[in-house]
C-alpha cells in the first residue's frame, strides 16, 4: 500500500506492474524523516522462466536494502536503474535521504565498497554498486528477515530503525544537501546558481555539498527532477504535447529535452508516451 505523503515518482509507469508482482510503500515517522524518505517492499511470486523487468529513474540518496540472501547499501544510477525479478522473492529497503548516506558510510573501509577506488571516497562511494554494512548491520537484517514476508511494515520499521542508530544525529552539511534536493525536486528553481542561492551557499561549496553527500552533481539533481515529472507526465491516458512538456519542466526548448529523456531512459520521450499510455 501507499501511504499518505508517500512519494511514487521513481519507477517508470507501468514498469514491472503485472500480475504476480506487488510494490507497497510505507512511510517513517517524523524522527526518522530527515534520514529516510520512505521503505518500498517489493513482493513477487512469478511462473518458472519469466522475468519481470523494472526500470527506475533514482532518487538521490541511495538505499539500504534486506533480501533473503543479500543485503547492502546500493548507490545511486546515475542513469535509469533497472531491477530484474524471477521466481519468487521479497525485498525490504529503506530509501534514503541524501544526509544519510555520507553518515552511513563515513566509517567504511576502502575494501568494503565494490568501486575500484584505492581509498574510500564518500562521494564515490555513494554511487558504488553496493556497500559491506558491518556486524551490526548483520544482525538487522536477521530482524527484517525473522519478519518477513508476513509483516513488511513491521520489518521496514526495523531497517528504519537500523538506519537512524547508524547514521547518528543530522549534521549541518547533511541539512544543506537534503535542502538541495527537495528543492530540485519541488521545481522550485530552474538552474544549479538559483539552487545555490535557495540553499544559502556558493555555487562551488554548492558543488562540494552533493560530490560529498549526493555523490553527484546539482546539475543532476535538476534533471533528474525533470525527468521523473516527465515519464509521469507521459505516462498519463492523455499527454501533453512535447512541446509543451518541455516548457513545463523548464527546458529553453523541445530539442533539449529530447536529447536529455532520450540519453537517461534509452528511447525518446514520443515512444515512451505510446510504450507507457495506460487504457482509458
Amino acid at each position: 500500500m501507499t501511504r499518505p505523503g508517500v512519494p511514487t515518482r521513481g519507477p517508470l509507469p507501468g514498469s514491472g506492474t503485472r500480475a504476480g508482482v506487488q510494490l507497497l510503500r510505507f512511510a517513517v515517522d517524523d524522527g526518522a524523516a530527515a534520514l529516510v524518505r520512505h521503505v518500498w517492499v517489493p513482493l513477487w511470486s512469478l511462473p518458472p522462466g519469466e522475468q519481470v523487468v523494472q526500470e527506475l529513474l533514482q532518487y538521490p540518496g541511495g538505499n539500504v536494502v534486506v533480501m533473503a540472501d543479500e543485503a547492502g547499501f546500493y548507490g545511486v544510477d546515475a542513469g535509469l536503474g533497472t531491477r530484474a525479478l524471477t521466481g519468487t522473492g521479497w525485498g525490504v529497503g529503506a530509501m534514503l535521504r541524501p544526509a544519510a548516506a555520507g553518515l552511513l558510510l563515513r566509517h567504511q573501509a576502502a575494501d568494503a565498497v565494490r568501486v575500484g577506488a584505492a581509498q574510500l571516497d564518500v562521494g564515490t562511494a555513494i554511487r558504488a554498486e553496493r556497500t559491506e554494512l558491518g556486524a551490526d548491520f548483520t544482525a538487522a537484517c536477521a530482524r527484517v528477515r525473522a519478519l518477513m514476508p508476513a509483516h513488511p511494515e513491521a520489518a521496514g520499521r526495523a531497517l528504519t530503525d537500523w538506519v537512524v542508530a547508524r547514521c547518528g544525529p543530522l549534521d549541518a552539511e547533511g541539512e544543506l544537501a537534503n535542502a538541495a534536493a527537495d528543492l530540485a525536486e519541488q521545481g522550485a528553481v530552474h538552474t544549479v546558481a538559483e539552487l545555490a542561492a535557495r540553499v544559502g551557499v556558493g555555487e562551488r561549496q554548492l558543488q562540494r555539498i552533493c560530490r560529498r553527500r549526493i555523490g553527484l552533481s546539482p546539475k543532476w539533481l535538476l534533471q533528474r527532477r525533470r525527468l521523473q515529472d516527465a515519464a509521469a507526465r507521459l505516462g498519463e491516458v492523455d499527454p501533453p504535447a512535447l512541446a509543451d512538456l518541455a516548457t513545463e519542466l523548464g527546458y529553453a526548448d523541445q530539442a533539449h529535452f529530447t536529447r536529455d529523456f532520450t540519453t537517461v531512459v534509452g528511447r525518446p520521450p514520443g515512444r515512451f508516451a505510446r510504450e507507457h499510455r495506460p487504457h482509458s
